[in-house]
This record gives structure tokens, C-alpha cells and sequence, in this order.
């Protein structure tokens, strides 16, 4: 069903091979463009293409970061058409304390699905990894910016008082 990746950067755009297991980077901004190509039988009808990125669990796939597209397959009663489509996943990064979007890390998974028929579905395991964001430095930075909001509200107080 996964027929390609592609991984759309500002200002690039790379078409990812799928053989091999080799892994996707992303960072916080990029676009993951999941084609695919389904065998289709029946009368005109659009439905609806399903991406996302998260991780296998014990109790299923944790959807993270999802995304949704049009899927419009021709009037084809008799035999298979091949219909090909694409969704794309824009990756977006955790905010404040990792909350909001998708945390740097290893090993996220891939879940493409057609909604209105659940069991046309494919997933590709580990096959994602995210950079790290600039959020954390900004966290970091939190300490820094506090500090000089003191000495703005402290400096005033301890000048009051001197005479010139």
C-alpha cells in the first residue's frame, strides 16, 4: 500500500527509498508526504486517506502527529484499478514541557489507513526519528530571562533610596 516517502523541507524536497530499513530524520517544520497505491473495484467514490506518526504499544499505535486527504478512485466496476494517493504529515515539535506536538526521539512508527475502510491499512515500524527542537533551549533560557525580570523590579528599590 506504502508506495513512497518523501520528506519536503523549505526550500527541498527528498524522495526516500523504502527498501532496506533505512529511517527517516525529521525536524520540527518538515512535511512527510506518505504516497500510496490501492487496488480499487466499484463505482465512483471519494474517500478519505488517513497518515499518522506514532508508536506501537501495548494497547495499540499512539497516534502523535496525523494528517488527512482526499481520495478520489474512478468508476471501475468490472475490474482493479490502481489508485494512487498521497497524505501529508506536517511535523510539528513539542512545545513547553513537551507538550503539543511530537518529542525528539527514535523509533516512531508509520500508520497509513483509508477511514472509511478500516482494514485497508499499512504501518512501517521504526522507521522515523526526530531531531531535536529549538524548545529546549528555550527552556533553558527561562532561568536567564527570569533573572534579569528581577534585577529590573530590584534595581529601581535599591536606587530609590541614594542621593545624588
Amino acid at each position: 500500500m506504502i508506495t513512497g516517502l518523501e520528506v519536503i523541507r523549505p526550500g527541498m524536497t527528498w524522495l526516500l527509498p523504502l527498501e532496506g530499513g533505512e529511517k527517516v530524520m525529521l525536524a520540527a517544520g518538515d512535511v512527510l508526504r506518505v504516497s500510496v497505491a490501492v487496488p480499487y473495484k466499484g463505482p465512483a467514490h471519494e474517500f478519505t486517506l488517513y497518515g499518522s506518526i506514532g508508536q506501537r504499544g501495548l494497547f495499540g499505535f499512539d497516534e502523535i502527529l496525523s494528517a488527512r486527504a482526499p481520495l478520489p478512485c474512478p468508476n471501475s466496476p468490472e475490474k482493479f484499478t490502481t489508485v494512487t494517493g498521497a497524505v501529508d504529515i506536517e511535523i510539528v515539535g513539542a512545545g513547553w514541557f513537551g507538550l503539543g506536538g511530537i518529542s525528539a526521539g527514535n523509533d516512531y512508527d508509520l500508520y497509513v489507513k483509508i477511514e472509511e475502510k478500516p482494514e485497508v491499512c499499512a504501518e512501517i515500524d521504526d522507521v522515523i526519528d526526530i531531531a531535536g527542537g529549538g524548545m529546549a533551549d528555550m527552556t533553558g533560557m527561562f532561568g536567564m530571562v527570569m533573572m534579569l525580570g528581577l534585577m529590573g523590579m530590584v534595581m529601581p528599590m535599591i536606587t530609590e533610596g541614594v542621593a545624588e
